[in-house]
């Protein structure tokens, strides 16, 4: 499904089958692209999504800059995995190996040499306890595959999670440090968006400090594989929900007019009418109150940015909104 809120200048929101937005919409060929993509998709996800939206940015058809965006993300993203996977082995070695390998290098790790001592290594704590050899190689190399997006605190390392969820820290203060010399509707609205990203960011971190501490014990990974992959995959499944779409936010405020304070408000407004709300349900009785006043203010100031548009309702596309409404009724 796709949610619209507010089209043609109406005050309501829609949603609409995705299947049915090109009898809806004049798509462009980038969302064509997207939307023939997506439609294929059994499950989707926000990490599947990224991924096949990435991959049509990269093609160009969405301009230069997007193709430029989405391919320095996507190459940043594949180097601090493989830098990562091999954090993780050489985490584990730190930690399992004893001795012999306590002085080992990262680096090693990509001579001949240095394979042998650690496969070595690793030997001994697979029969320490009573796992098989091969099992140990392959699940290390499956964990790192499954923390990837999350990564290490290292530098070169870090998931693309992680360096979002830090990324909201900045983000809140620059909206805070720009809200203050601003007149006070828009001050109490930026510090809502503050507020907001901050409150979802301490959710992040807890799920980066699950992750974190699950690394710190990789023997109890190993030796408890099935629970610890379990745990750990609903962990960064949790944080691909939890952070969809503010990557997007932070996009927006970071291009904004450097000089025009108007159009600095303009955006401001989008960000607060679209920041991810969390569920009631995903948050504790007493942070409830909060989020369902961010969630009111939004409705509010979604209601006002769409009278600063032409004032007019699109009314042939009204139409289409309502034939398909009655047709689904």
């Amino acid at each position: 499904m796709i949610v619209l809120p507010g089209l043609s200048g109406g005050l309501g929101t829609y949603e609409l089958p995705l299947d049915t937005l090109r009898d809806v919409f004049d798509l462009s060929v980038h969302d064509r692209m997207l939307y023939d993509r997506l439609l294929e998709l059994e499950d989707i996800r926000p990490q599947t999504v990224l991924e096949h939206s990435r991959a049509v940015g990269s093609t160009g058809v969405g301009g230069v800059e997007l193709a430029r965006t989405c391919s320095k993300r996507s190459w940043s993203e594949k180097a601090s995995r493989e830098l990562g996977q091999m954090a993780v082995l050489h985490q584990a070695l730190r930690q399992l190996g004893g001795a012999a390998v306590k002085d080992m290098e990262r680096k090693e790790l990509l001579t001949t040499e240095g394979q042998i001592r650690a496969r070595k290594a690793l030997n001994r704590f697979a029969s320490e306890h009573k796992v098989a050899n091969d099992t140990i190689i392959d699940n290390l190399g499956e964990w790192s595959k499954m923390i990837a997006p999350v990564g290490l605190d290292l530098d070169g390392c870090q998931g693309q999670l992680r360096v979002l969820t830090n990324g909201l820290t900045k983000f809140a203060s620059d909206i805070e440090e720009w809200a203050n010399s601003e007149q006070s509707d828009f001050r109490f609205m930026a510090g809502r968006v503050a507020s907001a990203t901050r409150e979802t960011c301490k959710h992040a971190q807890k799920r980066v400090a699950e992750v974190d501490s699950w690394n710190e014990e990789l023997g109890k990974v190993l030796t408890d594989w099935e629970r610890a992959k379990k745990d750990i995959g609903k962990t960064i499944d949790y944080m691909w929900w939890l952070l969809d779409g503010w990557q997007e936010l932070i996009d927006v405020w970071e291009k904004r007019s450097p000089s025009d304070r108007a159009k600095q408000r303009e955006t401001i407004e989008e960000i607060a009418s679209f920041s991810p709300v969390l569920p009631v349900s995903e948050i504790a009785v007493t942070d409830q109150q909060f989020w369902v006043d961010v969630r009111v203010n939004q409705m509010l100031w979604a209601g006002e940015l769409r009278k600063l548009g032409s004032g007019e309702i699109d009314a042939d596309m009204m139409d289409r909104l309502e034939r398909f409404r009655r047709q689904s009724a």
